[in-house]
């Protein structure tokens, strides 16, 4: 279960001043200070811990890594078992926005990262992209993001649960690009609003960014509903997205699309969540 709240595992007991490793949705962005950057604020950032994820999809997270400046540190990701997902680890870059630095375009990197803490920084970021091939079974692995500093070793641990979901193939087809310093959950709009209106989507190139990859998350989404329509059929699998939207009906909505804005970005997970769901037995 997913619950609200960060969380820390310390393998050490003996105190780790300034030295942590965290873990958030693709939805709550994080600033070189360590906090929740100003537009993705708002309720409480979900407990990543057993986190649900689809099959012939990718599931994203943010790893982020606070340590005293001039400290080197190494990060891994293990699995158990070996090799149970496909993952790829980007360096979150930072650009200013209005007073504020927002990560935003991915850098790949090599597993493990070595690295130290920029100057005038507490905190960087690290996207996490792990892919769940269509061939393994519905189970629980272990994917533990793991932090080094000197001779400790700090573990985030979460236990994924691959559902019986599976997300068609998808293409290569990209969304236009939200603004940076929108709320991260602007970036899934476009999908959602494609699959509830039949609106087209704006399609553009776009660089490797959070943005886009949160677009791709979406799309995901919207292809696993239309994928449960059969079962579930199209008015249920509406329903649920309106309800998460805080609307009322379709049409009404449609015609003026409004988001939720009390809950922060992570309400789009709502969504998510019942279509995940949706197979189990």
């Amino acid at each position: 279960m997913v619950n609200p709240g960060p969380v820390l595992l310390w393998l050490s007991l003996a105190p780790l001043a300034a030295q942590s490793l965290e873990v958030y949705s693709e939805f709550r962005r994080v600033n070189l200070q360590g906090a929740v950057v100003a537009a993705d604020r708002g309720g409480r950032p979900r407990e990543i811990l057993s986190p649900a994820v689809a099959r012939n999809a990718y599931a994203s997270f943010h790893l982020v890594v606070s340590v005293p400046q001039k400290v080197p540190f190494l990060l891994y990701v293990g699995q158990n078992p070996e090799k149970a997902v496909s993952v790829e680890v980007y360096r979150e870059v930072y650009i200013q926005s209005g007073g504020e630095w927002i990560p935003d375009r991915l850098e790949p990197v090599t597993l493990p990262v070595r690295g130290m803490m920029p100057e005038d920084a507490t905190s960087v970021a690290f996207w996490l992209d792990v892919w769940v091939s269509d061939h393994g079974p519905a189970r629980r692995i272990k994917l533990e993001p793991q932090l080094n500093v000197g001779d400790r070793w700090i573990i985030y641990p979460m236990e994924v649960r691959i559902k019986q979901a599976r997300v068609p193939p998808l293409g290569d087809r990209r969304t236009a690009q939200a603004r940076l310093a929108d709320p991260a959950d602007t970036a899934a709009r476009g999908p959602l609003r494609s699959y509830l209106c039949g609106t087209p989507e704006a399609a553009a190139p776009a660089p490797l960014s959070i943005r886009r990859l949160i677009a791709r998350n979406a799309r995901q989404d919207m292809a696993l509903a239309r994928s449960l329509e059969a079962k579930l059929g199209r008015e249920k699998i509406t329903a649920a997205m309106l309800n998460a939207l805080e609307a009322g009906d379709r049409q009404t909505w449609c015609a003026a699309p409004v988001y939720p804005t009390g809950r922060g970005p992570e309400w789009y997970l709502r969504i998510r969540d019942f279509l995940l769901r949706a197979e189990d037995p």
